[in-house]
């Protein structure tokens, strides 16, 4: 395997080096086993069997003679006793595992034959009360003769925190492969609810012991209640990546193979146009949103926090998805012009540039952070600031196409000063580095290279000037080389993704659209891709949520809401382009962010999993402005604080997900993207509309029918597609609605008549 020598953040290769205690001596128990049994199921890249050691029950996966997968299905740290298969089918063995701490039970299933799925399922009914301590990771590579010192590989990603229990890696030695696992953290609910633990990081590599390792519990485990441990799937594969770019796509098939034999949670509708006109009013009036300074009029970026001078994101996060709505709504919104006003205030004429900061407006805190000094400039922030001052361009703002174009070269001397490598901090005025890397060893801010490049092609299609389009193929190059470690932050990751393939399409250059799938790849390993039921997670979902940063262990309000609006422009974009992986995930992140966005909001929580001690200013449960923080179980949501420019949510959602034609006397609403729209009158009370869905016929999402009016009129809906015309049944209804459920990929047809 050779990979590129330029792609410094390429993870090397590894090999047994450093092992744990559970390496060691492991080859000699597994060759004084005499039990091993083979798996009667036909695979076309190996053999697979069971045997037990002293402390253990395995299953054994062999290819080509020449080396082995050695995957734990269950540990008991005094002894096996006894196995016994219970029960047997084509595609599933249950076997009985009698050890020193209860009953075990352990199901093998073959949940996909191509590509090759294994899941196994270990659950304990413990035999008195006690405690689990210092557990073994459950697969280990080694050679033909149980030996791991001699193998090695590659891994790519694993877990980050809270993130999806998974592992992705290859086997170079001695022979090759690659490997996906995934552990289904939903499942182990029941156990960190009795064992007041949390699964994050639960999932890593230190090879050659690759997989989860059980979190050790602070509370015991009770005498007779059956309880699982573990919940895991491996996809195996001969073939391994060659280059960053391979690794994206086997990952994506890989992902989406497992994804598929998930168990998921059931979804149910919410109001979301109703909560974007609460948020707005709030957003408008409330005194604890907002404030005035100099006749203009600022949002603040949490709620009460008046400490720190206004931030230009912050107004601009608030009004760039504001004006879509406004479109959208079709009546104008006084909020929307307020804002505008007071966008210029941000420019500062020494530096020829927008600030973060306004300017001459101070900080009134005895200690600031290290970001808060207006000299400083966070490489995203100035960047994210001038994208959207490039949205409103492109709709037609003169205003702040003026301010784009008055800082626009301020940037692209940065760039250059930095060669496209942007740092965390920099000086404003000198361009020195104050801060280089996000931590030792792993570079500045990785993915601010492809927001570079969305700000380039931004500013090309405004003027057609050839010097911007070859800035932003410059920036683009920087984007090679960083493999799953390119993320800094998601959604600047994913609009990246975005640019880059507008920017294949303009140029036909193939590499735009690889790394375009790359950045994809590196926000979808970063879904948490489980719900957190215990704790305080019994009262919300979590269910595909994503956090801001690589290493944030929360999901945030604004983040996802910009997510959601980039992936719907994506899938748009893209079309018929976009790999079957990606539009299934996308399109389900979209319909489960539509249900548990709620749970961002504290009115839709219990007072006791709200923090009452933000970080930043306060937090008023009454007040429809979303918390900007949620946590796994055992944290209260909110700690960060109560986020101002989070409150874009509801009305992002709100745009995207609900199609509005003035002369259609129903609004449509759908889970998955609505990829396609138009509509067509037949009489002045009678007409149909076409919708098309993004998503996947094998999985499902809700629509709705909402009257504009009282009351719905006379409704079909049908598939475009199925020639027997039938019309589709709603499963609930009443005078004001009909929702469906349908299968995604659908051009759903939709024909009305006004009553008399």
């Amino acid at each position: 395997m050779h990979l590129d020598e330029t792609a410094p953040y390429w993870q090397p290769f590894v090999k047994a080096e450093q092992v744990s205690q559970w390496v060691v001596g492991l080859d000699h128990q597994l060759k004084q086993a005499t039990d091993y049994q083979d798996v009667p199921w036909s695979l076309e890249q190996g053999q697979l069997q069971t045997c037990s050691t002293p402390n253990s029950f395995w299953l054994i996966y062999e290819v080509e003679s020449a080396g082995k997968l050695a995957i734990r299905t269950c540990f008991d740290p005094q002894t096996i006793r006894s196995v016994k298969l219970n029960k047997k089918t084509s595609t599933t063995l249950d076997f009985q595992v009698e050890g020193a701490l209860g009953l075990f039970r352990v199901k093998l299933e073959l949940a996909s034959q191509q590509p090759v799925v294994l899941r196994y399922t270990t659950s304990l009914t413990p035999n008195q009360d006690f405690s689990l301590e210092a557990l073994p990771r459950d697969v280990y590579v080694l050679d033909k003769d149980y030996d791991p010192s001699t193998t090695e590989g590659m891994v790519y990603v694993t877990q980050n925190g809270p993130t999806a229990g998974l592992a992705f890696w290859s086997v170079t030695k001695p022979v090759e492969g690659t490997i996906f696992y995934f552990q289904n953290l939903t499942a182990l609910n029941p156990y960190c609810q009795l064992t007041h633990t949390d699964p994050s990081g639960s999932v890593n590599a230190q090879w050659p012991e690759v997989g989860f390792s059980l979190p050790a519990s602070e509370q015991p485990l009770s005498a007779g209640t059956e309880v699982v441990l573990s919940d895991a799937f491996i996809y195996l594969s001969k073939t391994i990546p060659t280059s960053e770019f391979e690794a994206a796509d086997q990952f994506l098939e890989a992902i989406d193979s497992i994804y598929r034999h998930l168990p998921k949670p059931a979804t149910d509708y919410f109001d979301w146009p109703k909560l974007a006109n609460q948020t707005i009013k709030a957003l408008s009036e409330s005194p604890d949103c907002s404030r005035h300074i100099k006749n203009h009029f600022y949002v603040n970026a949490y709620v009460s926090a008046t400490q720190k001078p206004p931030e230009s994101m912050v107004q601009l996060a608030i009004l760039v998805p504001l004006t879509e709505y406004q479109d959208w709504l079709g009546r104008a919104i006084p909020l929307v012009d307020q804002l505008q006003k007071s966008i210029p205030t941000f420019y500062d004429e020494t530096r020829a540039t927008l600030m973060r900061w306004l300017p001459g407006e101070p900080f009134r805190k005895e200690e600031t952070s290290e970001e808060e000094d207006h000299n400083k400039i966070d490489s995203w922030y100035l960047l994210h600031t001038l994208m959207n001052l490039g949205r409103l361009a492109q709709n037609g703002n003169v205003e702040a196409k003026d301010l784009l174009f008055r800082s626009i070269d301020f940037a692209i001397g940065a760039a250059h000063h930095f060669n496209y490598n942007w740092p965390v901090f920099y000086d404003s005025l000198s361009l020195e580095v104050l801060k280089a890397e996000t931590a030792e060893g792993r570079g500045g801010e990785l993915d601010v290279a492809g927001l570079y490049t969305h700000v380039m092609l931004q500013v090309y299609e405004l003027t057609r000037e050839p010097r911007y389009l070859a800035e932003a193929k410059k920036s683009a190059e920087r984007l090679r080389g960083k493999g799953f470690e390119l993320l800094y932050q998601s959604n600047i990751t994913l609009m990246s993704a975005l640019t880059l393939a507008k920017l294949w399409k303009l140029t036909g250059n193939r590499l735009y659209f690889d790394l375009s799938k790359l950045g994809v790849a590196n926000v979808i390993a970063r879904l948490w891709i489980w719900d957190c039921n215990f704790g305080f997670g019994q009262h919300r979902s979590t269910f595909l949520g994503v956090a801001p940063l690589r290493d944030a262990e929360y999901v945030a309000a604004y983040e996802e809401a910009e997510i959601f609006a980039t992936i719907h422009n994506y899938l748009i974009e893209l079309n018929d382009d976009v790999p079957p992986s990606v539009r299934l995930l996308f399109s389900e992140y979209m319909k489960y962010l539509l249900h548990r966005g709620r749970y961002y909001f504290p009115s839709q929580l219990p007072l006791e999993m709200v923090s009452q001690q933000p970080r930043e200013g306060r937090i008023l449960t009454d007040l429809p402005i979303p918390l900007e923080d949620i946590s796994t179980g055992w944290k209260q949501a909110g700690t960060v604080g109560q986020e101002v420019y989070g409150g874009a949510l509801a009305y992002i959602l709100t745009t995207y997900s609900y199609k509005n034609f003035d002369d259609v006397p129903v609004i449509f609403y759908a889970e998955y993207p609505i990829c396609q729209a138009d509509y067509q009158l037949v009489t002045k009370d009678s007409g149909y509309a076409v919708y098309r869905l993004g998503g996947t016929a094998e999985n499902k999402c809700r629509i709705r029918l909402l009257a504009k009016g009282r009351q719905l009129p006379q409704l079909q809906m049908r598939d475009e597609d199925n020639q027997t015309g039938e019309p589709l049944s709603p499963i609930h209804q009443d005078k004001n609605y009909q929702q469906y459920e349908v299968p995604g990929n659908l051009r759903l047809r939709v024909d009305w008549t006004k009553p008399a």
